[in-house]
C-alpha cells in the first residue's frame, strides 16, 4: 500500500464508521424519546405517528443541509460548517424531554408533541440525519468506497438499534442511564465525524479514466420516481403501523416491527442486486396486495396471530418493490445528494399524508387502503414502461398489466365500500389523535343496544329503552369486580369518586344522591360523545364532573381539594398503557389522593398483558393489599371477560364474604417484576407469556 492510498483507506473505514454509529444513535433515539412523551397521551398510537412525521422531516432537512453544503461550499469549509454543527449539537445534550415539559394538553397534542421534540432532540437528531449522505460523498470524493454500500450499512444500524431498543436496551437502563449511554455514544460520533472532515481533505481521490464520460443528469421521469417511491413506502408504513396497533394489538412497541422491516427493505437492494428482481418481485406484490386488502377490511376480526405476520410480510413485499425499484434508479455518485433529498422528501410526504390528510379525510384508518392502491398504481406504471415489454418499437401484451390495473380497482372498490359503510345509518365514527370512536346501535332480543368501540375495543354499551338505560354494562355490571364493591358500599355515607378515563360514563350509574362523580379524560372527541350519545352522565343522581386532560397532571394539581374514597384507573385503551399511571410515583400519587381506607380498583381488562404481578408490587410499596376479581363472558355477552384489581388497606372490606368469595391473588403466586418507576418500564415483562 502506498502513502496515497492509506488516507483514503483510513478516510472510508473512519467514514464507515461514523454512518453506522450515526444511523444507531439516529434510531435509537427514537424510541428512547417517543417512550418518555408517550405515557402524557394516553399510549396513543398517534403519538408514534407524530414522532416518526418529525424525524422523517428532519431527516429531510438533514438530507438537504447535506446537498447545500456539497454542493455549494468548497470541501473545507462543508468541514468547518459541519464541526461547528457538531458542536452546537453537543451543548444541546441530554436529549429526553424534562417531566415539567410534559403538559399533556388535549387542544393540539401533535402540535404540542413536536414542540416538545424541537426543544429536546432536534439539533444532535438533524446533525445524525446529514451524516449518512454527507459522509458518503466526501467518502466517494475521497476514494472511500462504493457510496451506496455505506447506505445499505446505514440502515443495517438503523435497524439494529430498533431491534436492540426493547430487548437489551429498555429491560436493562433506566430512562436517565439510557440518555447518558446515548450521550457519551453520541459524543464519540461526534468525533468519528470530525475525523471523518479530517481525513477527506488528505485523502487522494481517484484518477478518473480517461474513457469515462461526465455522468448525464437524472430525467425529470427518474427523479418523480425518486419522489413516488419512497413517499408509497413511506406511507404504506405508517398506514400499516396504524392498522396494526389499532385493530390487531394495541402494544405501543409494537410498531417497531414494521419500522424494523421497512428498513429491511432498504438494505438488501442497495447491498445487492440479487436481492430485488423484477421478474419475481411485482408477481408476489400483485398477491400481497389482495391478502393486505383483505386483512384490513377484516379489521379486528384479523386477530394477533394471523393479522401481525400477514401486516409485517405484506409490508416488507411492498417496501422491497419500492426500495428495489428505487435502488435500480439509484444515479451516479456526483448525483448522489439530490438522490437522497428527493428520496427523504418522499418520505416527508408519505407521513404527511398519513399524520396529517388522512385524518381528514377519513373517520376510519383508511390511508392503508390508499397506499395500497398507490402501490399498485406505481407497479402497474413500471411494467408498462418496462423495455422489456418494447419489441421493434411496438408495445407488446404483458397479462400483469391487466392483473395489476384489477388489483387497483379491487383496491379501490374496497375503499369505496368501506366510506359507504360509514354513511349509514345508526352508526357515527369519529376519529380524534387518539384512536376511532365508533357509536353503534345494534338490534337485540332485548331491543336497541348502543355500543361504543375505541381503538378496536368494545369500550360500553347502552340499551336504548327508557327503562333499561341506567342499567351498567360491559366491564362495568354488578357482577364484575367494581360493580361488587360498588354495592357492597351502597349503604356507605356520600362519597368522592375519582373516574380515570371517561368511556360511556357507565359508572356514573352507580351515583347516589350527595355523590361527587369526577371523570379525567384525555380525548376530547370521547367527552362529546359521553355527553351527546349516552345518558349515563345526565341519568345519574350525583353529580358528575368531566376534567379534560391528563389524569395524573390533574390529580397533581387537586392537592388542596378533599380525597376521594375510591378511585378507578380505567384508562387503558385496550392493550395501549399508560405506562406513567402504573408506576411507583403514581401509586404514591394515589395513596395522597385516596382517604386512609379508600379503595384503587384498576381494570386491567387486556388481551395480551398480565398485570397483576405488577400492581401487586406497587401496591405493597404503599401499604396496601391488592386482591383480583375475574368476570367471565356469560351466555348474552356481559360482561365483557372483565378483570379488575381492588387495592385497599381496609381489610375488613376485603373480608366481606361476597368480595372474599371470588377474589383471588393478583399475581397468582408469581414474583413481581421490577416495579415500573417514572424513570424505568418495561413492556416485555408483562406480556402474557
Amino acid at each position: 500500500m502506498t502513502s496515497e492510498s492509506r488516507p483514503s483507506g483510513r478516510a472510508g473505514l473512519t467514514c464507515a464508521g461514523a454512518i453506522f454509529l450515526g444511523a444507531f444513535l439516529l434510531f435509537q433515539v427514537q424510541p428512547i424519546v417517543a417512550k418518555a412523551i408517550l405515557p402524557r397521551y394516553g399510549g396513543a398510537p398517534a403519538v408514534w405517528t407524530t414522532c416518526m412525521l418529525f424525524f422523517q422531516t428532519l431527516l429531510l432537512g438533514g438530507y438537504a443541509y447535506a446537498h447545500a453544503s456539497v454542493s455549494k461550499l468548497k470541501p473545507r469549509a462543508q468541514g468547518i460548517v459541519h464541526v461547528l454543527f457538531l458542536v452546537a449539537a453537543l451543548c444541546t445534550l441530554p436529549i429526553t424531554p424534562k417531566p415539567n415539559e410534559l403538559a399533556g394538553a388535549t387542544d393540539a397534542p401533535m402540535l404540542e408533541i413536536i414542540g416538545l421534540l424541537i426543544r429536546s432532540v432536534a439539533a444532535p437528531y438533524f446533525l445524525l440525519a446529514s451524516t449518512s449522505p454527507l459522509l458518503q460523498a466526501w467518502s466517494s470524493s475521497g476514494g472511500g468506497g462504493a457510496p451506496y454500500r455505506l447506505y445499505a450499512l446505514s440502515n443495517l444500524g438503523s435497524m439494529l438499534a430498533l431491534l436492540s431498543y426493547p430487548v437489551a436496551v429498555e429491560p436493562w437502563l433506566t430512562t436517565r442511564q439510557q440518555e447518558l449511554v446515548w450521550s457519551v455514544a453520541f459524543a464519540a460520533f461526534a468525533l468519528l465525524s470530525a475525523l471523518s472532515v479530517r481525513l477527506a481533505w488528505t485523502a487522494a481521490p481517484p484518477a478518473p479514466k480517461p474513457e469515462e464520460a461526465p455522468a448525464a443528469p437524472p430525467t425529470a421521469g427518474r427523479r418523480l420516481m425518486w419522489l413516488a417511491l419512497p413517499a408509497c413506502a413511506s406511507a404504506l408504513l405508517l398506514a400499516v403501523t396504524n392498522q396494526m396497533c389499532q385493530e390487531v394489538a394495541v402494544v405501543p412497541f409494537l410498531w417497531i416491527i414494521p419500522l424494523a422491516l421497512y428498513l429491511l427493505s432498504f438494505i438488501l437492494p442497495f447491498e445487492s442486486d440479487r436481492w430485488y428482481s423484477r421478474t419475481w418481485g411485482i408477481p408476489v406484490l400483485a398477491l400481497v396486495l389482495v391478502v393486505l386488502t383483505s386483512a384490513a377490511a377484516m379489521g379486528a376480526r384479523a386477530g394477533i396471530l394471523y393479522g401481525v405476520p400477514v401486516y409485517s410480510i405484506g409490508l416488507f413485499v411492498c417496501c422491497l418493490f419500492c426500495h428495489g425499484e428505487l435502488a435500480a434508479r439509484r444515479p451516479a455518485p456526483q448525483h448522489l445528494t439530490s438522490y437522497y433529498l428527493l428520496m427523504s422528501l418522499g418520505g416527508a410526504l408519505g407521513g404527511v399524508f398519513v399524520s396529517l390528510i388522512a385524518p381528514l379525510l377519513f373517520r376510519g384508518f383508511d390511508e392503508i387502503y390508499v397506499g395500497l392502491a398507490a402501490c399498485g398504481a406505481l407497479a402497474a406504471g413500471i411494467v408498462i414502461a418496462d423495455p422489456a415489454n418494447i419489441i421493434a418499437g411496438r408495445r407488446m401484451f404483458n397479462p400483469m398489466h391487466l392483473w395489476l390495473v384489477g388489483v387497483v380497482g379491487l383496491v379501490l372498490v374496497v375503499l369505496g365500500l368501506r366510506l359507504a359503510q360509514r354513511a349509514r345509518p345508526g352508526l357515527r365514527e369519529l376519529r380524534d389523535f387518539y384512536g376511532t370512536i365508533r357509536v353503534a346501535d345494534l338490534p337485540s332480543d332485548r331491543g336497541t343496544i348502543r355500543f361504543l368501540t375505541h381503538v378496536g375495543t368494545r369500550h360500553g354499551q347502552q340499551f336504548m329503552d327508557p327503562e333499561r338505560r341506567t342499567t351498567p354494562t360491559s366491564y362495568f355490571t354488578r357482577r364484575c369486580g367494581i360493580g361488587i364493591l360498588l354495592t357492597e358500599l351502597a349503604d356507605a355515607p356520600p362519597r368522592r369518586m375519582g373516574i380515570i378515563g371517561l368511556g360511556a360514563g357507565i359508572l356514573a350509574t352507580y351515583g347516589r344522591p350527595g355523590d361527587l362523580i369526577r371523570y379525567y379524560e384525555l380525548s376530547p372527541r370521547m367527552i362529546d360523545v359521553a355527553r351527546q350519545d349516552f345518558t349515563f352522565l345526565s341519568d345519574s343522581k350525583a353529580k358528575t364532573e368531566v376534567v379534560p386532560g391528563d389524569a395524573r397532571l390533574s390529580l397533581e394539581r387537586e392537592t388542596r381539594e378533599p380525597p376521594y374514597d375510591i378511585l378507578v384507573g380505567d384508562a387503558f385503551s385496550s392493550d395501549a398503557i399508560p405506562a406513567h399511571l402504573l408506576t411507583r410515583e403514581a401509586f404514591q400519587l394515589y395513596a395522597r389522593r385516596l382517604t386512609p381506607n379508600g379503595v384503587l380498583a384498576l381494570n386491567v381488562s387486556t388481551r395480551h398483558l398480565d398485570l397483576g404481578p405488577l400492581i401487586k408490587g406497587l401496591a405493597e410499596t404503599i401499604g396496601r393489599s391488592a386482591v383480583q376479581i375475574v368476570t367471565e363472558t356469560d351466555d348474552e355477552g356481559d360482561p365483557l371477560n372483565a378483570r379488575w384489581i381492588l387495592i385497599t388497606s381496609d381489610t375488613a372490606l376485603l373480608e366481606r364474604a361476597r368480595i372474599k368469595s371470588v377474589a383471588k391473588d393478583p399475581s397468582a403466586g408469581r414474583p413481581a417484576p421490577r416495579l415500573w418507576t417514572d424513570d424505568y418500564s418495561n413492556l416485555l415483562n408483562v406480556l402474557r407469556k
